[in-house]
């Protein structure tokens, strides 16, 4: 008796605890203004004298009512296209062209997202020392919350914008179209059958204006609506001013209520199959459903302890599936679970089971994987997995407890995100370490089993699959499909044997180097030398304080070997992921580091060889050895090799069913002149791979360690780098031999032409890509040029094809300056566009460059990159991998890309841009490829 009353005493502490509220984090001041409106402001000094200022939205594309559809995603657009505050005249600019002139960039710092539950927009990165601005910003906050103008001018404009987003998104995304015909199946009876954001064009093309207003007035209001202000701010002033501007915002008499709609459960499967011709592969999801927890217990100390829990067991699933999909036959092209939301909808979780199946055995993909997963529900986990996954947990949490102080604005702005639209409780990383450490003690394998069992129930089942459309291709109908679910989870199956970890990467040490000079090199870098003749460059940083990176890198790459060579180094990244080092395979490896915070793997680019990665603190040591490994020993595994080799040939048989994927080819064998060295990976090149001259190439690039340099920075002191050098770095094998790489890669051809060709597609595009090259003197000063000749053209696109032609949803732009190409400048401009608008479209592309060229750069937009090039500048600075590229590109191409940067930013003309926009031009060499849908 006395047992049971203590079991039933234990049991009332223990549901006590867990239904304890969990402690919030105080450093957030949060509040309710009378009308509605919640706040959350936060003081972080990381980003110095910059915030960032959202509003979010309970509000979504699931409050669209049928005439509406597409229409909250349209009113994201219209935000941006006029406001009481900023109507886009000569007396009151536009958000846009207010922001850029004060160094915010549109899409990177400006930009907004709709959901089917909720709507954010958010000014980032704004320079917070001048008060003016401050006011500003809040007053575009407010504009967006109650006071957009919608007139029937803009919207007509946006329509062809928002057109040629969902163009964009659909082409050659079969899986997009594919998802939208599936929603009504999976969903059916509940309102999330159509639900997806991008909505539907013919409403998006016709619908009356008053629709818009109509969904803008009932669901843009204070009572769904939160200000979230994080960064360098005084956060008294800051509270104040919200609600002094926002404050007076009416909320509306009889408001709609904002429901949150249910989905239903079903005893039998639900099987939604749909083809596409352009889908490559066939992607599986198996959806066990289940209720989410309810909002209202999101801050009770059970939910956290769930939550980590399903963590748990999230891990140890993935951990089971990596092992299926390494046996020798690779059953499947790949393999994840996760528990998580369900889709599209908030009010059902699910555990979800995602694989590849592949084409020539496709029973046998839905055999082994959800033959796994019915082998833990049947036998469990073992402790040491369990141990494992505690680990790793714990890893992460300790991860973020370092890095407490060294978070930029947008890591808090999404706590407070969280909690305005998901009750997401706001805790601090002390706190989460103290309840990871808890719960690390107290949870039990019996505990993770059951938790395990509660998700994977092989009930209330969703099978979705997504396959292509062809003729030899055959895809089992739904009853076949939902029958290997079924069958696979009938059987039985054994208990699972894990194999035994080695507990040590190196068994045997090598004998130390030594370090033989020591001097001040540039940027409060000290050059070291080795004595193998490595040179080594440490900068400490405390910018992260739990981190520390590492560049190893020497001359040559694959730029020494023939072209008949090509097939074996496209496949060298295969052997260096699948072999393993020293004695631990690709699986034991990953087990070993399941604990430790390191991220290290080994390439043969085209020019150098390297040997790159990071770890925190705490694994320095681990860093080390396994850059030691990667250049000593790596693993030679013909079985895997052999698999990985025979899962891409799988995976790459119907590479091509892509439109895509044939016009990247195209627009490769055009601009280089079909050289052997710019081929795809294709299935036929398989046949050409010979693994012993695989690994003849890698040891051959990872054998004379005196032609490397090693960049190394981080929160580590010399001292403590000192003797991981000595025993790691100085061990490593050396000739003393000096090499460089080979003039083997091809450049651009020279020549002006236009190739366009038409093509079958299923959701009707045009792409096009143009490629302009040309001499320009490598230098710093130079490539900041190009880069700003490139930046305002990018303005001048926004301005002229996309807001006011509606002719694309946006025009990418990459630049670059290449010490070793000739010529050594490039400039890339790519778009897709409506078959119909393409003739309309292409003369305003070439036209902005000419204008350029012509006239130089509009004064305000050269104004505006540079506000945001000298802010950007700020915020790179304080990072590690900022100065890893400067060291990397001064010992490497001799330039020093940080000296007198912000001189040099202010000191551009517009007359500079324009040079650059002339000899682009004078050159003459412009490839433009075009690939149109047929029609």
């Amino acid at each position: 008796m006395k047992k049971i009353l203590s079991y039933i005493f234990l049991l009332f502490l223990t549901t006590e605890a867990t239904a304890q509220n969990v402690e919030t984090d105080r450093s957030f001041r949060t509040g309710k203004l009378p009308n509605g409106l919640t706040y959350y402001i936060r003081h972080n000094a990381k980003e110095a004298g910059l915030a960032d200022f959202y509003i979010a939205q309970r509000v979504g594309s699931i409050l669209e009512e049928p005439r509406q559809r597409g229409l909250a995603h349209f009113l994201e657009h219209m935000a941006f296209n006029g406001t009481q505050n900023f109507r886009d005249t000569p007396k009151s600019p536009s958000i846009v062209h207010w922001c850029e002139a004060h160094g915010i960039k549109f899409g990177t710092n400006l930009n907004a997202y709709t959901s089917v539950d909720e709507t954010v927009y958010h000014v980032g990165a704004v320079p917070v020392r001048n008060n003016t601005t401050v006011d500003s910003t809040l007053l575009i906050l407010h504009d967006w919350s109650h006071y957009l103008l919608l007139t029937d001018k803009e919207i007509d404009k946006e329509r062809g914008v928002i057109h040629e987003e969902w163009r964009t998104r659909r082409a050659g995304m079969a899986t997009q179209r594919m998802m939208e015909n599936a929603l009504p199946i999976i969903y059916k009876g509940s309102k999330y059958e159509d639900c997806l954001p991008i909505g539907s064009m013919d409403i998006v093309d016709n619908f009356p204006y008053k629709d818009l207003r109509d969904y803008y007035h009932k669901w843009y209001r204070p009572d769904l609506q939160a200000i979230i202000v994080v960064g360098d701010i005084d956060v008294d002033a800051m509270e104040k001013k919200i609600k002094d501007i926002f404050g007076p915002i009416p909320m509306p008499e009889n408001a709609a209520k904002r429901e949150y709609f249910s989905v239903p459960d079903n005893d039998k499967m639900i099987v939604a199959s749909l083809k596409d011709a352009e889908q490559p592969i066939m992607l599986v999801n198996l959806y066990m459903k289940r209720d989410a927890a309810p909002e209202t217990e999101k801050n009770t100390l059970k939910y956290q302890r769930d939550a980590y829990v399903d963590d748990l067991v999230s891990y140890i699933v993935g951990e089971r599936l990596n092992e299926v999909q390494e046996s020798p036959s690779k059953p499947c092209l790949s393999a994840s679970a996760r528990i998580g939301q369900f889709l599209v909808s908030r009010s059902k979780e699910a555990f979800t089971l995602s694989f590849g199946a592949r084409q020539e055995n496709i029973r046998g993909s839905f055999d082994a994987t959800v033959g796994c997963i019915e082998q833990i529900r049947q036998h469990g986990f073992t402790q040491s997995e369990l141990d494992r996954a505690k680990a790793f947990y714990l890893k992460l949490i300790n991860n973020r407890f370092n890095q407490r102080d060294d978070r930029r604005n947008s890591y808090f702005v999404r706590k407070a995100q969280n909690n305005f639209l998901n009750n997401e409780p706001i805790t601090t990383e002390a706190y989460d370490k103290q309840l990871a450490e808890r719960f690390d003690r107290e949870v039990t394998l019996k505990d993770v089993n059951a938790a395990m069992r509660e998700a994977i129930t092989n009930r209330n089942q969703v099978l979705v699959v997504y396959a292509p459309e062809k003729a030899d291709f055959h895809i089992p109908t739904d009853a076949e499909l939902e029958s290997y679910v079924l069958e696979a989870q009938a059987r039985k199956y054994p208990a699972y044997q894990e194999k035994k970890v080695d507990t040590k990467l190196i068994e045997k040490l090598p004998n130390k180097g030594r370090i033989v000079s020591q001097k001040a090199f540039d940027h409060g870098t000290t050059e070291l030398t080795l004595s193998n003749g490595v040179k080594v460059y440490f900068k400490p940083t405390d910018f992260n304080k739990d981190q520390v990176t590492l560049r190893f890198f020497g001359e040559g790459g694959s730029s020494l070997y023939p072209d008949t060579d090509i097939p074996n180094i496209q496949f060298l990244a295969t052997a260096i992921k699948e072999g393993g080092l020293g004695k631990l395979d690709k699986l034991a490896l990953n087990k070993y580091l399941s604990d430790k915070t390191v991220r290290i793997s080994a390439n043969v680019g085209t020019e150098t060889q390297s040997i790159g990665g990071q770890s925190s603190v705490k694994d320095v040591k681990t860093l080390f050895e396994l850059a030691h490994l990667y250049f000593t020993d790596l693993r030679r595994d013909d079985q895997a090799f052999g698999a990985e080799l025979n899962r891409m040939r799988s995976f790459l048989t119907n590479r091509e069913a892509s439109p895509k994927v044939g016009y990247n080819d195209s627009l490769s064998a055009i601009v280089y002149g079909n050289s052997p060295r710019t081929q795809p990976v294709k299935a036929t090149t398989i046949d050409k791979v010979n693994y012993d001259r695989v690994l003849q190439i890698y040891h051959e690039r990872f054998s004379n360690a005196s032609n490397f340099k090693l960049i190394v920075m981080g929160n580590i002191s010399l001292e403590t780098l000192r003797p991981l050098l000595e025993q790691y770095i100085a061990s490593l094998p050396s000739t003393g031999k000096k090499e460089t790489f080979a003039d083997t890669y091809p450049n651009v051809r020279n020549c002006n032409e236009t190739h366009r060709w038409t093509k079958k597609m299923n959701t009707p595009i045009s792409k096009v890509s143009i490629i302009y090259t040309w001499n320009e003197p490598y230098s710093a000063k130079s490539d900041l040029q190009l880069d700003m000749f490139r930046r305002v053209l990018s303005i001048a696109y926004v301005d002229s094809v996309r807001e006011d032609k509606g002719g694309v949803y946006g025009v990418g732009l990459s630049s670059s300056i290449d010490k070793y190409s000739n010529p050594r400048a490039l400039l890339k401009v790519a778009f897709d566009t409506d078959p119909d608008k393409y003739e309309m479209v292409m003369p305003i592309i070439y036209r902005q460059i000419e204008h350029i060229a012509q006239s130089g750069p509009a004064a305000a937009s050269l104004k505006k990159v540079k506000e945001y090039l000298l802010k950007q500048y700020d915020q790179a600075v304080i990072t590690n991998d900022y100065w890893s590229y400067v060291l990397y590109n001064q010992l490497r191409n001799g330039v020093d890309f940080d000296k007198n940067y912000k001189q040099l930013v202010e000191k551009t003309t517009a007359a500079d841009i324009q040079r650059i926009a002339k000899n682009m031009l004078q050159s003459k060499r412009r490839i433009e490829v075009t690939m149109l849908s047929e029609k």
